[in-house]
């Protein structure tokens, strides 16, 4: 059954989700993307990679009818507040949308819902993963790691085993976590850091190894 799905968000994140929910659909037609949802009314109508701008999130939520939602957003603190919004409509769900060549032992990996996991992908085995995370292309993450909700993970991190992931964490591209360390809320780790102590102050770190910088 192929089910209707519309992306919150109009930026470029937004428009990787949508790539990534057509190629989820090239293995099997599940997916039939409505559109896109953007608060400034004037961007109504414009398209994006073919897909229109169908309304706001006032309108959406207006329509009053059974819909599946996707965060097409790269803040964490952002994504939070509008999926707890959202979740609070009884019709509206909130499917784990993950690339077909992602490689996971998927019988052994706990989801909550509302995550995306991106192309390239590796999990590999006995992982939690909270709510509303977005995973981007070709992480990895290493067994018994615990990663909580609203967590932005950009290209190409490296997660090893038994790390401890709380809310609201942007970790930057290429960033790397070396094995067993926890990294509280609220947390910003830069470009290319590696982190290879206990991040236990929120704040944004950076460098090699990675240490706060405000």
């Amino acid at each position: 059954m192929i089910k209707d799905i519309v992306i919150i968000g109009a930026s470029g994140l937004a428009k990787e989700v949508a790539f990534l929910i057509e190629d989820i659909n090239k293995e099997k037609m599940q997916w039939n993307i409505l559109g896109f949802i953007d608060n400034d009314e004037k961007n109504v109508g414009v398209k994006l990679n073919d897909i229109p701008i169908i309304g706001t999130d006032d309108w959406l939520i207006s329509q009053g009818k059974s819909m599946n939602i996707a965060f097409g957003i790269g803040y964490p603190n952002l994504i939070k507040k509008l999926s707890i919004n959202y979740n609070k409509i009884s019709f509206f769900e909130f499917p784990n949308l993950i690339h077909p060549n992602a490689i996971g032992n998927w019988n052994n990996i706990s989801l909550g819902i509302g995550n995306i996991i991106c192309a390239g992908n590796i999990l590999t085995t006995s992982i939690n993963i909270g709510s509303f995370n977005y995973i981007n292309l070709s992480c990895t993450i290493g067994h018994d790691s615990f990663i909580g909700d609203y967590n932005v993970i950009n290209p190409t991190v490296n997660i090893s085993g038994g790390v401890k992931m709380e809310n609201e964490i942007l970790l930057g591209t290429g960033s790397q976590i070396v094995q067993y360390k926890n990294i509280c809320s609220n947390c910003v780790v830069g470009a290319g850091a590696v982190v290879t102590n206990h991040l236990e102050e929120k704040g944004v770190y950076v460098g090699v190894p990675a240490i706060k910088i405000k």
